[in-house]
């Protein structure tokens, strides 16, 4: 190890800079003991100290000629201080005066040069990995992370530069980061070597890494290869890759970001990622928009990169999605016979539509109506609305505001929280009735029906054919998921076989009545789908493996003006996503359920 060349004026042979007002760094030669030991448990002074940790930069803490070893030493406070600071060792040297010439304090840059231009490329992966242990249970904050990525920078192996171009052996380039959550990331780029890779690394700004190389997903580009000048029979080489992975801690730097690449011949190269994207929509709307880049029955794409990344952004879009505000309208009934959740969501004239079919019938003034607003940039327009409705048709009903777009789930689940009937009717604002009396008769029948769990009625198109008599499930010879179909759907109204109340495999959740301390105990609908396609079904479903069955109930009809509750569009790409989640979870008991009640029969067919 070379000598370290010292200033007289200088009083300490190593040099410390603050990483935050908490965190010390420190890195040269300190009087600490021989040990065989790789590192030594130090104890800071003064008292206010939480600890320190010290790194060897030579093996089995080799002494220098003048008693001191050389290293790096981080020093963590429970709290900032402004006087002097002693380790233990239990020898005691001073670290960080409060000033003046023989404060060994520099900045961050000096310390990097000076310390560690030296070191070989394993030193500086050892400090790098001990830098980054040593914030295991540290709150990584932007002042630390942007600490860190200096040191990422001074310490990294820095690779040459891709070159996009048809005669490099070894290029590449990234597309797009997307940012899940602070852990969680979905990287899509390409690559084009002419071997195989060996290592496809994702470096985070603060220097955690992961090898994305053999997790992957590969597919063809056609657009890399007609870029790079090959023909035709190129175009199915796998280039593309998309992947999900998982830091082990947080990350809050946006950019910083590096991918190297190396492959089984030698050649490497890195590039520079974009800004990470991290606005929510275009996020899901991306991820979602990938399941096109894979033909079934192959799912890995699903499996290890969609699925996970989508979940989590459900499940973060679940934990943080509130209720805002609830404007009660009207004086509340005191015992209502059930609860109606009306999810809202962009169309919000859906409001007065049922509402001016609600007046007509005196059961709605005993229910405990719910309107859950799911698109809250609408409030204050539909709270001046809302209070407009109640003055011209005075059926009392609770306004609720959301604080982010939650999704149909979210906005059901949500509004059960504020159930106050034993009763749940999950209704969407499409929903229109027939006639009068239509509640009074599901709740009759739900309470004189043994072993139900959900109910639904008949649901008709406005020209007075069937939308809705009952759910069941259909995998079409050649196909590989199963799919939610509706028992002679676009059939009159009038036909014999969608007359009788009978219970079937599952039923929509357009229009579901069920037990609310049974949906709660099932937790009510499961998140995971995106935006609102198959969770009725599989509540249904899970209804079934308690015990319960779910029943179509003919003798009630209201309309359904299907999909214009959530507008179309923004159900692209979802649902086909949707559609293998279902069948992912639930294959075996479909499969049952063909083999013990046979596929619809065929005059459900159209």
């Amino acid at each position: 190890m070379p000598e370290r060349r010292t200033s007289a004026a200088q009083r300490h042979p190593y040099r410390s800079s603050w990483l935050t007002n908490t965190m010390l760094l420190a890195a040269g030669e300190f009087p600490l003991p021989k040990a065989t030991a790789g590192q030594l448990e130090l104890q800071l002074m003064p008292d206010i100290a939480a600890g320190a940790r010290f790194h060897p930069l030579d093996r089995g803490l080799k002494l220098s000629k003048n008693g001191a070893c050389r290293g790096v030493l981080v020093l963590r406070l429970q709290e900032p201080t402004r006087g002097s600071l002693e380790v233990v060792s239990p020898s005691r040297f001073p670290l960080a005066d409060s000033g003046g010439p023989g404060d060994p304090r520099t900045d961050l840059y000096s310390l990097l040069r000076e310390e560690f231009a030296d070191l070989d490329a394993a030193a500086r992966q050892s400090v790098q990995r001990f830098m980054l242990e040593s914030c295991d249970d540290e709150r990584v904050d932007r002042t630390l992370a942007t600490g860190l990525h200096q040191l990422r920078e001074a310490l990294r192996d820095h690779l040459p530069v891709s070159v996009v171009d048809k005669d490099s052996a070894l290029c590449q380039q990234i597309d797009a980061l997307y940012r899940i959550d602070s852990r969680s990331f979905y990287l899509k780029g390409w690559s084009r070597s002419d071997r195989n890779l060996a290592e496809l690394a994702v470096l985070a700004p603060e220097g955690w890494s992961v090898d994305l190389v053999d997790r992957a997903y590969r597919y063809p580009r056609p657009d890399v290869a007609e870029f790079l000048g090959e023909s035709h029979l190129s175009f199915t080489n796998e280039y593309g890759f998309i992947a999900y992975f998982e830091l082990p801690k947080g990350t809050v730097l946006p950019t910083g970001w590096v991918v190297q690449a190396r492959d089984t011949g030698g050649s490497a190269v890195e590039v520079a990622v974009p800004a990470v994207i991290s606005e929510e929509r275009l996020v899901r709307e991306s991820i979602v928009g990938d399941i096109a880049l894979e033909t079934l029955p192959e799912d890995r794409l699903r499996r290890q990169h969609l699925l996970p990344a989508l979940a989590r952004i459900q499940r973060d879009l679940a934990e943080k999605t509130e209720i805002q505000r609830v404007d009660q309208f009207g004086e509340p009934p005191a015992e209502p016979i059930v609860s109606i959740v009306v999810p809202l969501y962009k169309r919000v004239d859906f409001l007065e539509q049922q509402l001016a079919q609600f007046v007509l019938d005196p059961e709605l003034q005993q229910a405990d109506l719910v309107y859950v607003l799911d698109s809250p940039e609408d409030a204050a327009y539909l709270r001046a609305f809302a209070l407009q409705l109640y003055r011209l048709y005075r059926v009392p009903f609770r306004l609720v505001t959301l604080t982010r777009n939650g999704g149909f789930s979210v906005a059901n689940n949500l509004g059960a929280s504020l159930a106050r009937a034993d009763l749940l009717l999950m209704l969407n604002s499409d929903v229109l009735p027939e006639k009068p009396g239509w509640l009074g008769r599901l709740v009759s029948f739900y309470e004189s029906t043994t072993g139900i769990g959900a109910l639904c009625p008949k649901l008709l198109y406005e020209d007075q054919t069937l939308q809705f008599a009952g759910l069941y499930f259909d995998r079409p010879q050649g196909t590989h998921v199963w799919s939610n179909e509706h028992y002679f759907k676009g059939l009159h109204r009038d036909l014999p076989e969608a007359n009788e109340a009978r219970p079937v495999p599952a039923v929509t959740g357009a229009c579901l009545l069920i037990s609310l301390e049974l949906f709660r105990e099932l937790g009510g609908l499961r998140g995971a789908y995106v935006q609102g396609d198959y969770e009725d079904s599989d509540l249904c479903l899970r209804l079934a493996e308690a015990g319960y069955e779910s029943w179509y109930y003919p003798e009630v009809a209201l309309y359904h003006l299907e999909g214009q509750s959530y507008p179309s569009d923004l159900r692209k790409g979802t649902s086909e996503f949707n559609r293998w989640l279902h069948t992912h979870r639930w294959a075996e008991q479909l499969e049952a359920l063909e083999v013990v009640a046979g596929i619809a029969p065929e005059s459900a067919h159209r």
